[in-house]
């Protein structure tokens, strides 16, 4: 059984933009200096406004937290709607409306059980964090994406497998693996001994996935989900998903906050036949306008 770990205070501040790019044909990297630091625990996620204080945007847009130090704090998203396109207008020394860190972390390695961390688009934040903050010798990292140019491939390193949808745009200098990340995830714990830990972030069908990988090998599974969000502490109920009320084996279920009591769920404790596919194809706390 893991521990509910202790949540680092939130901070509601502005940020300044410090950069603001590219990192593959369709995820850009936004990274900004708060005016006070932050911290954070992988899988938690922030409320940003890319136009504080204007009309515009009644609601802020949450976002996985890539990765924190002291104030410079670093998202990844991927445009899909009016908020996300806003963001991709920011340039240096723009402000950004920051809440956060926000919602329920993955859980604190307690052991030495490997993990096959998974990630699809704008679900890397979550996981890379995860493998970036407890990440050992052992451990299996990948990423899907459409197809090799929209992998980002400068922030993958030796660690991590990449699987596409299509061999188009793969670098010469590094390798792919044609078909689903779930599937590659099969593939490279197809030897591993013992029990494991999968923790994944990424649209359903992924998450729906890594719950069958997980349950067919026997391995714990926590997934980070994705939803549209309002307020991002619970008081709107804008973002709530089905879970059982007594565990897995319960028939009866309750509507969750996906923003306070997650985003981070246990697999086995989400009502499946309840959870639809979500009708916006890629966002939320990635690059939430829907939480890929």
């Amino acid at each position: 059984m893991h521990h509910e770990p202790q949540r680092p205070a939130g901070v509601c501040c502005t940020g300044r933009v410090t950069a603001n790019a590219a990192v593959s044909t369709g995820l850009i990297r936004l990274d900004l200096e708060l005016e006070m630091p932050a911290e954070f625990l992988p899988g938690q996620f922030a409320m940003l406004n890319p136009q504080p204080g204007s009309a515009a945007f009644v609601f802020n847009r949450p976002f996985s937290i890539y990765g924190i130090d002291g104030q410079a704090v670093s998202f990844l998203y991927r445009i899909v709607g009016r908020g996300t396109a806003a963001m991709g207008e920011l340039v240096g020394e723009d402000r950004v409306g920051f809440m956060g860190p926000l919602g329920r972390p993955f859980p604190v390695r307690e052991d030495d059980r490997p993990a096959l961390l998974l990630g699809g688009g704008v679900g890397l934040p979550p996981v890379a964090a995860w493998l970036e903050r407890w990440g050992r010798d052992g451990d299996l990292a990948c990423f899907g994406a459409r197809d090799g140019g929209d992998a980002p491939w400068q922030l993958l390193d030796a660690r991590w497998g990449v699987s596409v949808d299509e061999v188009a745009g793969v670098p010469e200098n590094r390798t792919a693996f044609h078909g689903r990340v779930t599937a590659l995830g099969a593939d490279r714990v197809a030897g591993v001994k013992g029990p494991g830990l999968v923790l994944a972030c990424g649209p359903v069908p992924l998450l729906k996935a890594a719950r069958d990988l997980a349950r067919d090998i026997a391995w714990e599974c926590w997934l980070s989900l994705e939803e549209h969000m309002g307020c991002g502490y619970g008081v709107c109920k804008g973002c709530v998903v089905p879970v059982r009320v007594d565990g897995p084996d319960d028939r009866t279920w309750r509507n969750a906050t996906c923003c306070d009591e997650g985003p981070v769920f246990a697999a086995a404790d989400i009502a499946w036949e309840r959870y639809a596919l979500p009708s916006v194809p890629e966002p939320g706390p990635g690059t939430m306008e829907a939480k890929p």
